[in-house]
């Protein structure tokens, strides 16, 4: 199953944008505007029946020693959040206990404050393109954060269909940037038109399997996975 990480949309975002070294429009600047995109592409996901994949990560973080412990790092590419959209649930326990010890941390806008020997993450915000947690003072916490990452792939019973989900949401976004920069010359029409058909593509390869018609890729052997993009990471 092929996955996009937040950086495989962000590097896409900028190469769409004619900046694919990143000069113009860093990722920190991107990470954001991409989460809140996300949040329109998963409405016109849920509208055609379309779930993004859940996943479960689980890692060791240790001790804190400022505040709040920023999850940042663990975006990063081989890092166990790599490939996550937005998080639906965090829990948290002592490193070395049982996982019957785990303790579901409360979602808030604002982290609390907390005494310098606090044990545990309590809460979590989300916020940025990123997670914060309150900080663990006392000891090391392991984190088993559930959340939903980015699929390209849908199957029926006979044909693996690719559906360029994340080339998708990388041209929403490079959309949305390119307007709030004066339309970028030509490039911002050009970005909302190509945009557009490719949210009806999509759209015609969703009514299509739902329909049960056999969909077989133009040069791809039935039964094969059609290369949709060369965006995505292979994930087993």
């Amino acid at each position: 199953m092929a996955i996009w990480t937040v950086g495989d949309v962000i590097r896409r975002t900028q190469v769409l944008l004619d900046d694919p070294a990143g000069r113009r429009f860093k990722p920190d600047y991107i990470r954001p505007i991409i989460d809140q995109e996300n949040e329109g592409l998963q409405i016109m996901l849920e509208r055609l029946g379309v779930q993004q994949e859940e996943q479960i990560a689980i890692f060791n973080v240790p001790p804190a020693t400022s505040a709040p412990t920023d999850l940042t790092a663990y975006f990063a590419p081989g890092q166990p959040l790599q490939y996550l959209m937005r998080p639906k649930r965090l829990d948290w326990k002592v490193v070395g206990q049982n996982d019957t010890s785990y303790v579901q941390a409360d979602l808030v806008d604002e982290l609390d404050d907390v005494l310098n020997g606090n044990v545990g993450c309590q809460q979590y915000r989300w916020a940025g393109g990123s997670i914060q947690t309150t900080p663990s003072y006392g000891a090391a916490v392991t984190l088993r954060i559930y959340f939903l990452a980015l699929s390209q792939t849908i199957y029926d019973s006979s044909v693996q269909v690719m559906r360029g989900i994340g080339s998708i949401l990388a041209l929403q976004t490079a959309d949305f940037i390119a307007a709030m920069n004066n339309d970028m010359g030509k490039l911002g029409p050009k970005l909302s038109k190509k945009l557009s058909i490719a949210k009806q593509n999509f759209t015609n390869l969703i009514v299509i399997q739902s329909q049960g018609q056999t969909l077989v890729p133009r040069g791809t052997k039935r039964g094969g996975a059609a290369q949709f993009s060369a965006g995505g990471v292979p994930y087993i």
